[in-house]
């Protein structure tokens, strides 16, 4: 396919750049001059003409200067057909010569434009990134907050984690086994329920990718738009609630319910599969965003601070003491 391309190239002599008219052109002056001086050297008005005469001859002729002082005889009638055709060809090419550098000229011009806008676009988006770059990390305090109330770790101390180690197996296998209704979070007891506090972070978080995209959804490039929509509106921003509503019930109706679990979480060292309403489908499209923030913005890199001192934990929050809690459809099934 591409040799059939280049030839068609070849064949279009509109589309050569500059140089090559120019070597045309030359060819033009070499090529007649000896067609000149080896067939037509004594259908020149005087002598028969030489190598020297017939190069001069036909430079005078393809510039269109036409001297006068060497001139072909007029009974000559192919001499005058072979001059007349060196002309033409020669006021054509120019025209190509010149059709040449004024669309090289447009081309970098154009480039120049391109590569302005570019810039322009790509200081933009840093902008709209630094802009965006709080909310993302206050989000991955909460993450991390889950991290330190879920880990069966206790370390004595802060451990840092990037944010593609944050979401370990560990974490997978621990997040769905939350008690949605302990009262111990980081504002204190008695203040806010585990639950309350997580949906209350997540519908921030919504909220806030929300007023960002209706300030700048505009100025946003197509991918960032419907990477955005996907994290605001992935069901993992609902389960906190949905779990919730399915304790409720249990309690109220005093029965035991059976659950899929739509987040797809495998309690076990199998790896999670990848699918549509996975926590894992939600982790990776939060970590793309953290990828381009720290791509795009200056600071340092996104990094998670997790207080994983004795004491601070919060292990009753965690899988400790409470029931494996999955979410999604479910069927009501007596004791």
């Amino acid at each position: 396919m591409s040799v059939k391309t280049n030839h068609k190239n070849f064949l279009d002599v509109t589309s050569y750049p500059p140089l090559a008219y120019g070597v045309i052109y030359l060819a033009n002056i070499l090529i007649f001059s000896l067609v000149y001086v080896f067939i037509f050297a004594n259908d020149f008005k005087g002598d028969s003409i030489g190598y020297v005469q017939s190069l001069y001859f036909s430079v005078v002729t393809v510039t269109t200067l036409g001297f006068g002082d060497l001139t072909p005889r007029l009974d000559a009638a192919p001499l005058l057909l072979v001059v007349t055709a060196q002309v033409v060809l020669g006021v054509i090419t120019i025209g190509l010569f010149l059709n040449s550098i004024s669309h090289k000229l447009s081309e970098r011009k154009d480039f120049a434009q391109r590569k302005f806008e570019e810039e322009v676009e790509k200081n933009t988006l840093k902008k709209l990134l630094t802009i965006l770059k709080p909310a993302v990390v206050s989000y991955m305090e909460v993450l991390s907050e889950t991290y330190k109330v879920t880990t069966t770790r206790v370390t004595g101390d802060f451990v840092k984690l990037v944010p593609e180690n944050l979401f370990s197996q560990e974490y997978y296998d621990q997040i769905s086994r939350q008690d949605f209704f302990s009262n111990e979070t980081r504002y204190g007891e008695d203040v806010i329920t585990w639950g309350e506090f997580i949906e209350q972070e997540n519908s921030k978080f919504t909220a806030q990718i929300d007023d960002y995209l209706n300030k700048f959804a505009t100025s946003l490039p197509i991918d960032l738009i419907e990477l955005l929509v996907g994290l605001k509106n992935h069901h993992f921003l609902n389960h906190c609630r949905q779990a919730k509503q399915m304790i409720q019930l249990e309690r109220a109706q005093g029965v035991k319910i059976s659950r899929i679990n739509m987040l797809t979480i495998e309690h076990s060292s199998v790896e999670v599969p990848e699918k549509p309403n996975s926590i894992r489908d939600f982790h990776e499209k939060l970590l793309n965003l953290i990828a381009l923030l720290d791509e795009n913005t200056s600071g340092e890199r996104i990094i998670m601070t997790v207080d994983l001192r004795k004491g601070v934990t919060a292990p009753s929050i965690g899988s400790a003491i409470a029931d494996i809690i999955k979410f999604g459809p479910f069927e009501q099934q007596k004791n």
